[in-house]
């Protein structure tokens, strides 16, 4: 086990071996290794064979080997070999062994690789010791450290002292470089000390460079560096290293090269990394190395290559740094894209302005740069007319293709369908003719969005995998980022949002680390836009709020794709004033430049959250939403207008204005958008169960594809349509639990639609109360108490019919039945109309009354007694079938809604007494069943002990609630559970069992005697 001090090697040997039998041997004698002969490990191997069990490995541990001679080292190896051949070895070293493994006799090294922390493991140590946790803190301190244990937990005490005013953990005077001076510098050989001095100052380090600059054994020493874990391979396997970042920072400090002596390390370095292909760090040397001038051959010969690799910010050093005279226009236009792939857009377009000099033919590669800018600062037809002045080379290349490409791409925005065709076909002509991987990638990217302006996606998908097949083979990252981005979006279009996410993460995380600002935020809409469909909404408003400044900084009106977003996440939140502010800021920053693509969700959301205060106006925005629409956004127009006519009261429009939804959603393979439309015909149908067949169908569809908070609000509004059934009730109950918890607010029914009708709630649990349209139903409003004890009665047969003549009987007993017949007519009558008192539904809606019997329809009706039981018995059947979760979510709101005993503001009518008891016999299963699927004994205790409250000489309730405080130790508790079931069982004279035989055990030590 080989690492340098603070990687936990002795804590890793401990956690590895276990329970393993173990001789651990370290202080004076491993340090004895050092001056010794092989006798003094012989006897401690004897040793340890006699005190070890014989029948099975032990383990001989030398913890903290010191550095041994080559000869000492060999010696150990050989006495070591000698040993029983059941024990095992581990050496313990901060000094790799110096000869080669195979020679050295060892079976396996383990090291750094094995020890390192990762980012989840550095957030845990934050968490433990320095709460509450920085997800960017720790990120920082990972990268810096490399993961290194004892590092970590230094940056971190670091970082905690230094409070809000963090400062470098490595800077002079911290404990971080006390201890690597003190445990790591310090154990190094001198020879090794001179290359750590050299490599702290570049970025990679590698053998062969080592050689270069004058270490004789630079291949040995950068070997013990990487074996030590002060350097860390740049590829897995690989033989380039570079310095764990706050090492290399002591490292410079601690040991100083003068200037003289770094520019000419630098100058070295600078020329083997240019032959060597490590472009990036040629640069930064020779910017370094006082001849800056030396850069321009790497610039000039390997500039696309830097900058499709990431390498902009080291074109923009490079170029910075060069002499007037070296700088060339070839030179000026890559410095002109190095600032475009950053995000400086102003200082782009001030070198393509200088080098467009007024000509009015532009050549194709600077054309095509020069109107990306304005593309992708979302001006799309500012880079027409700058791809328009491009002038085609005469021979094929890839600029040629480049300019068609984003020519294509911009008319794709302002949606020429024709224009962007022609200009796509022909880039993939020339693309051809070039032959190139970069030029098809370019190509096909172009191809990709005229097929999806003409709703082709199968043609989309396979040129989209065209592209991202050439742009890899290409090491294009810059193409690659924007094909899984434009992939990602399509995927979100067609429902496919797992997908979209793990084809848009990678994307992210490519442009971050390249410093491509423009694609960066383009990914991020995309990743959000996938989030939010997911119903995932922090989520979803953190990449939308993370795109937002980057494109202000850029002064891109792009920044209204995300302000879009936001407006979608507000307007779903029920936050109208906020996702109206969202949608009129993106509406500024798209309509002067005439992005169709982004105007169109824009003017269809505003138009949405307007709908309900002006209707007129928001008319004219959903209208102006369907003339502008492209192919992909004319769902989203069309479903705008057809909510607005909805709100408006123009059922026929809606219902009209939904189908042709439906096949522009069906075209582009939108489902999302499908089931919407499905929605809206729902919500714009007269008849319920038409209504109800297109909801349910919608509701699958987002399910389908894993649209939960859409799927929620579909359930919750199912649940509320006259005739819902008992499952939908219980799912709307556990939907709206979810979208609380998303922030989302449950939807009601529209005010204009088929459910144009009273809702009735009848609680019976507790005290028993009566709303209608979610207002309380006064004693006033009754004007006859014997209404309202008819619907007392009609309630505890829960549907059931009942006799008029029992009817009769109950509310006036021993009565004249002729007088009683007539009563009973005018007390339904005056319960009709407490119920239903516009009278919007036909008289048997709430209460039918065939001519013998009279019942509450409970289809029309939301009782709470028989809610509670339908949601208790689902909840039984989901335990049974092992569906836990869903079990105890359901049970829990069966629990709620238990809010006493049946009548219980009149207990003593015998009518009622069945429905009590079956009630709460049903309650003390549930809450027996909670308490059996608790997550926690608090909670286990809780419920127990409410059904104790019910039923206090339930011996079984009392033998689960000692039995689980028993179990948790909690043995107080437990003693005083026993005295009270035996004092419950004393009062009823019933012997009381013993705590063993009460709950079930054979134990019967702890039993209070006398």
């Amino acid at each position: 086990m080989v690492a340098a001090a603070g990687y936990g090697k002795t804590v890793a040997v401990r956690g590895w071996l276990g329970d393993r039998p173990v001789r651990w041997c370290d202080g004076p004698d491993v340090a004895a290794l050092a001056t010794t002969g092989p006798e003094w490990l012989t006897s401690i191997g004897d040793r340890s064979a006699t005190d070890l069990p014989a029948d099975e490995p032990g383990w001989l541990i030398l913890d903290d080997v010191p550095r041994l001679s080559r000869r000492r080292l060999q010696s150990l190896l050989d006495t070591l070999e000698q040993l029983p051949p059941h024990l095992r070895v581990v050496l313990v070293t901060r000094h790799p062994p110096t000869l080669p493994q195979r020679q050295s006799g060892l079976l396996a090294e383990h090291g750094p690789t094995d020890l390192r922390l990762s980012l989840d493991q550095v957030t845990s140590v934050l968490a433990a010791d320095h709460s509450p946790t920085d997800p960017a803190l720790a990120a920082r301190i990972h990268a810096a450290t490399g993961g290194w244990p004892a590092l970590v937990t230094l940056a971190a005490r670091t970082a905690a002292a230094a409070g809000p005013n963090r400062h470098d953990p490595t800077e002079p005077g911290t404990l971080l470089e006390s201890y690597l001076v003190r445990e790591v510098f310090a154990e190094l050989p001198p020879e090794v000390h001179r290359l750590l001095r050299d490599a702290a100052h570049l970025d990679p380090i590698h053998p062969d460079l080592a050689g270069v600059l004058g270490h004789r054994h630079g291949g040995r020493q950068v070997d013990h560096l990487a074996r030590a874990g002060i350097l860390v391979p740049v590829t897995a396997g690989g033989h380039t290293y570079r310095m764990v970042p706050v090492v290399a920072g002591v490292a410079r400090r601690r040991l100083p090269l003068g200037a003289a002596a770094t520019q000419h390390l630098h100058a070295r370095a600078a020329a083997w990394y240019a032959e060597h292909g490590h472009l990036v760090p040629a640069l930064r040397s020779y910017g370094r190395s006082g001849v800056a001038e030396a850069a321009a051959p790497v610039l000039d010969g390997h500039g696309a290559e830097l900058i499709a690799s990431g390498g902009a910010e080291a074109v923009v050093d490079a170029y910075q740094a060069l002499p007037e005279h070296a700088r060339s226009d070839a030179l000026r236009l890559l410095y002109g894209e190095a600032l475009q792939m950053r995000g400086d857009f102003d200082a782009a377009l001030a070198v393509y302005a200088a080098l467009d000099a007024r000509r009015e033919a532009l050549p194709a590669g600077l054309a095509w740069q020069y109107g990306l800018v304005h593309y992708l600062r979302g001006e799309p037809q500012t880079a027409l007319e700058v791809f328009q002045r491009g002038q085609l080379d005469p021979h094929p290349s890839t600029d040629n293709v480049r300019l068609l490409a984003w020519t294509a791409s911009a008319q794709w925005t302002t949606g020429n369908a024709e224009a962007c065709r022609d200009n796509a076909e022909r880039a993939l002509a020339a693309a051809t003719a070039v032959g190139g991987d970069a030029a098809l990638a370019a190509a096909h990217t172009a191809l990709a969005l005229d097929a999806k302006l003409r709703g082709d996606r199968p043609a989309a998908d396979e040129h989209h995998e065209k592209a991202l097949r050439a742009a890899e083979s290409a090491r294009d990252t810059i193409q690659v980022t924007r094909i899984r981005a434009n992939r990602a979006s399509a995927l979100v279009g067609e429902g496919q949002y797992l997908e979209a996410l793990a084809e848009v993460r990678p994307a992210v995380e490519l442009a971050h680390r390249n410093g491509h600002a423009a694609m960066l935020a383009l990914a991020l809409c995309n990743e959000g836009a996938a989030y939010f469909r997911l119903g995932q909404l922090a989520e979803a408003i953190e990449c939308y709020e993370r795109a937002v400044p980057l494109l202000q900084r850029m002064g891109s009106r792009k920044v209204a794709y995300p302000l879009v977003g936001i407006g979608d996440v507000h307007a779903l939140r029920g936050r109208a004033t906020l996702a109206r502010a969202a949608y009129e800021e993106a509406l500024r920053a798209s309509e002067p430049v005439d992005d169709h693509q982004i105007q169109v969700p824009a003017l269809a959301g505003l138009a949405r959250v307007l709908a309900s205060e002006d209707g007129a106006a928001a008319f004219t925005l959903a209208q102006r939403a369907v003339e502008l629409e492209r192919g992909p956004d004319s769902a989203t127009a069309r479903l705008a207008l057809g909510w607005v006519a909805l709100e408006i009261g123009d059922h026929e429009r809606a219902a009209t204005v939904a189908l042709m939804a439906s096949t522009a959603a069906r075209l582009h393979r939108d489902r999302a958008a499908l089931a919407e439309a499905l929605e809206l015909r729902g919500a714009a149908a007269v008849d319920v169960d038409d209504t109800r067949q297109a909801w349910r169908e919608a509701a699958a569809t987002l399910r389908d594809i894993r649209s939960a908070v859409a799927a929620d609000r579909l359930a919750v509004l199912l649940s509320r349509l006259p005739g819902a059934d008992p499952q939908e009730r219980v799912d709307a109950l556990l939907a709206t639990e979810r979208l609380t918890a998303a922030g989302v607010p449950p939807p009601t029914l529209r005010r204009h639609g088929p459910c144009r009708v009273a809702q009735v709630t009848v609680r019976t649990l507790g005290r028993f109360e009566v709303y209608v349209d979610g207002a309380q139903v006064l004693a006033t409003a009754w004007q006859s108490r014997k209404a309202r004890d008819l619907l007392r009665i009609l309630a505890s047969r829960r549907g059931r019919a009942v006799p008029r003549e029992q009817l009769g009987e109950m509310l006036w007993p021993a009565q004249d039945p002729e007088r009683v017949g007539h009563r009973l007519s005018v007390a339904l009558s005056t319960l009709r109309g407490v119920l239903d008192p516009e009278r919007r539904t036909s008289t048997d809606h709430f209460v039918i009354a065939a001519h013998p019997s009279l019942a509450l329809d409970v289809d029309h009706v939301e009782l709470d007694v028989e809610e509670f039981l339908t949601e208790a018995a689902h909840g039984f059947r989901l335990a049974e079938h092992g569906e836990t979760d869903d079990a105890r979510a359901t049970l829990l709101l069966a629990e709620q809604r238990y809010r006493g005993d049946f009548l219980e503001d009149e207990p003593y009518d015998d009518w009622s007494r069945p429905t009590r008891e079956e009630a709460r016999r049903v309650y003390l299963r549930v809450v027996r069943k909670l308490a059996a699927l608790a997550p926690g004994v608090d909670e286990t205790v809780r419920h127990l002990g409410r059904a104790l409250e019910l039923e206090p000489y339930d011996e079984g309730v009392h033998g689960e609630f000692v039995r689980t405080l028993t179990a948790a130790g909690r043995h107080g508790e437990a003693a005083q559970a026993y005295r009270r079931y035996v004092e419950a069982m004393s009062s009823i004279g019933v012997p009381a069992r013993s705590r063993g035989e009460l709950w079930g055990t054979v134990d019967t030590t702890n039993t209070p005697q006398g």
